[in-house]
């Protein structure tokens, strides 16, 4: 059912070849927080005590309930998670606020980053899938660059972005990567086993964003 409710939600969204058929620029703005999973469960579930996103945004700046303690981080880091768990079904956004499994929370977080930001969806399915499917180890910093270097003959965006700009860019995907389980301090990918808890929300759709993926024994 909740796949069912899934594709509902998720029709018309684009898995494979994802930079053919972009209109439109990348939304690079995820340089503003890594990935943030305990924000993100408390989001998620004031969310699902008011059924209001400006209620939840209210929250975040007047009550502080992320607990930060500069207006300017609270404006920041709220709208970007916000962007992000927003497109979660109703369904995913109760498993990320009352599931106990660590894990199948950042498998939500992770799949609320990759619909939300087309740049890391390309770089994960045109580059650390593919190196991972050539049983290459590693994920070298070259291998982002010239993926980078590609990518702005098609999103002029990225030629502009000021220099001081590109390296936040590469650190802060890098290190969503790790805090996903995708990769290690080392650059070495590593195999991924879907989180008990996560499994019912991955379908056909969302595998791509699960570069590293190899199936349990015990998956249903």
């Amino acid at each position: 059912l909740s796949l069912l409710a899934l594709g509902t939600r998720n029709a018309g969204r684009c898995i494979g070849n994802v930079r053919r058929r972009t209109v439109g620029r990348y939304l690079l703005s995820f340089t503003a927080c890594p990935m943030r999973r305990p924000e993100s469960v408390i989001l998620a579930r004031a969310y699902l005590d008011c059924d209001s996103w400006d209620e939840v945004r209210r929250q975040c700046l007047e009550d502080d309930i992320l607990m930060l303690r500069f207006e300017s981080s609270r404006k920041r880091i709220s709208s970007e998670l916000i962007k992000r768990i927003k497109t979660l079904s109703d369904v995913e956004l109760a498993s990320l606020a009352h599931n106990d499994e660590t894990a199948a929370q950042t498998a939500l977080c992770w799949i609320a980053i990759s619909r939300t930001y087309e740049f890391i969806r390309d770089f994960v399915e045109q580059v650390v899938a593919a190196r991972w499917e050539q049983g290459k180890g590693n994920l070298p910093i070259g291998a982002y660059e010239a993926f980078y270097e590609e990518a702005s003959a098609t999103h002029p965006e990225l030629e502009k972005l000021a220099e001081a700009t590109r390296p936040r860019l590469r650190n802060q995907l890098f290190q969503m990567l790790r805090e996903a389980g995708f990769i290690d301090q080392e650059f070495n990918l590593h195999a991924y086993v879907l989180p008990i808890g996560a499994r019912d929300f991955v379908g056909s759709e969302e595998e791509p964003y699960f570069p590293t993926l190899v199936r349990s024994s015990s998956a249903s």
